[in-house]
């Protein structure tokens, strides 16, 4: 069933102290959802908070770092003790390094960092907010946000694409089993492509210690003569690889939430920043490379 009320219910948005996380709070909002801003940068999200409340909405922030599952579940505790019913949860918060690196040169840390971020601060949105959601009849929705490194390869980034894999292949499982369930929660996946957030400067947020400028860093440009002519701006950082590769033009975060609005009143299980060839010629790969028995 879609969900199609938002007046008056809640919503609770990790990563939504900026870019496309606040374009999703404003977009609910507008709706007159009451929104919680949850970050990791808390005067961010306080910020953010106070321009949802502008709208004419209840809004709170609570700091999170959604790779630690007894802060979401406290996320949760204070999201329905505040509001008592939550209709949306985008699980949205996520990270990446910067330079791109090779599997090789990336540390162990490295991937844990992304890994943790990406994929179980999904994870830990779900296991946090399942089961209250599961107590209430009428519809509610939760989105995911992958990457449109789902569909391609960018070689320098393995761990963030791994990430984003695994948060794919747990949405469409938790769609199918939300749904025979009964449990009358739709699951969609967003997958953007290139946005102008802040997320290349994400290495901000981690222990100074493990920052790359606090160590030595091979970055993957260094494995890749024609670099340059592949349209980076210098071969030390990649700003936005899925661009360079892709020729994908970027857009602004604000234009993201009203897309979600839509992918959510649709109840979409996919809900794209931009056109995808890639899937196109993804599947036309898979299916050139269909089993075939030898003898």
């Amino acid at each position: 069933m879609k969900l199609e009320e938002l007046q008056g219910r809640g919503a609770v948005i990790t990563g939504s102290g900026g870019g496309m996380g606040r374009s999703i709070a404003l977009s609910l909002a507008e709706k007159g959802m009451n929104i919680v801003i949850a970050d990791v940068d808390s005067e961010a999200a306080a910020a953010v908070t106070e321009e949802v409340r502008k709208l004419g909405v209840n809004s709170i922030a609570v700091p999170v770092d959604v790779s630690k599952l007894d802060q979401v579940e406290a996320l949760a505790a204070a999201a329905y003790e505040e509001f008592g019913d939550i209709a949306v949860l985008a699980n949205n918060a996520g990270v990446t390094w910067r330079p791109f690196r090779s599997s090789w040169d990336a540390s162990l840390e490295d991937f844990e960092w992304m890994m943790n971020v990406n994929f179980w601060g999904v994870f830990n949105g779900h296991r946090a907010f399942v089961p209250r959601m599961r107590e209430t009849v009428a519809p509610k929705h939760i989105i995911n946000t992958t990457s449109f490194g789902v569909f391609n390869a960018s070689p320098g980034h393995s761990a963030y694409t791994a990430a984003k894999c695994a948060v794919d292949g747990l949405s469409r499982v938790t769609r199918a089993e939300y749904e025979a369930a009964g449990f009358n929660i739709a699951v969609s996946v967003l997958v953007p492509g290139a946005v102008k957030t802040r997320i290349s400067t994400s290495e901000r947020l981690r222990p100074e210690a493990e920052r790359s400028e606090a160590r030595p860093v091979v970055p993957w440009a260094s494995y890749v003569d024609n670099w340059e002519a592949l349209g980076a701006e210098n071969k030390d950082v990649v700003t936005d690889q899925t661009r360079v590769t892709h020729n994908m033009q970027p857009i602004d975060p604000d234009w993201v939430g009203p897309m979600v609005l839509d992918g959510i009143l649709e109840n979409r299980a996919y809900i794209l920043t931009h056109p995808a060839p890639e899937v196109i010629s993804r599947q036309a790969e898979t299916l050139a490379s269909s089993y075939r028995q030898v003898n």
